[in-house]
C-alpha cells in the first residue's frame, strides 16, 4: 500500500475532509517521477479531499492515508496503454503509403497522449478509487 500523510480540515459525521502534507523537498527531488509520494499528491489535489472515515477524527489531526499498488498499477497501465492502442488502431486499419501511415502514427499517438491528459483526473479516480484513511498518526 501506497501511504502519504494529510491534514484533517474538517469534519462532518462520517466525512472526514483531508489535505495532503506533501513537504516542499519533494518539488525539488531528483526522484519526483518514480517517487510514491510525489504521485500521491498529484492524485490528492491541494484542495481539500472528502473521505469517509470510522475512526473518530478531529480537526488538526494527521492522518495517514493510503491506495492499494494493485489500484495505481491499473491505473498506470490503462492511462500509458490507451495512447498505444489508439495508435495502433489507427494505423492497423489505414491503407496507403509509408510516409502517411508514420504521419498518421504520430498523429494518433499524440492524439491518445491528448486524451489521457486531458482525463488525468477522471481517469485516476475511476481506477483507482478514493484513497483510505488508514490510522490517525
Amino acid at each position: 500500500m501506497i501511504e502519504e500523510q494529510a491534514l484533517v480540515t474538517r469534519v462532518n459525521g462520517n466525512q472526514v475532509y483531508i489535505h495532503s502534507m506533501q513537504s516542499s523537498a519533494c518539488k525539488q527531488c531528483v526522484q519526483q517521477d518514480s517517487c510514491g509520494t510525489a504521485l500521491y499528491a498529484k492524485i490528492l489535489p491541494s484542495r481539500e479531499l472528502a473521505l469517509y472515515s470510522h475512526l473518530q477524527l478531529n480537526v488538526g489531526d494527521t492522518v495517514i492515508v493510503g491506495i492499494e499498488e494493485n489500484h495505481l498499477l491499473r491505473a498506470s497501465l490503462f492511462m500509458y496503454l490507451l495512447p498505444l492502442l489508439i495508435m495502433l488502431l489507427t494505423v492497423g486499419f489505414f491503407e496507403g503509403s509509408e510516409e502517411m501511415t508514420a504521419l498518421l502514427a504520430i498523429l494518433s499517438l499524440t492524439a491518445g497522449l491528448y486524451v489521457v491528459h486531458r482525463f488525468q483526473q477522471s481517469f485516476t479516480k475511476n481506477l483507482m478509487g478514493p484513497p483510505q484513511i488508514i490510522r490517525k498518526t
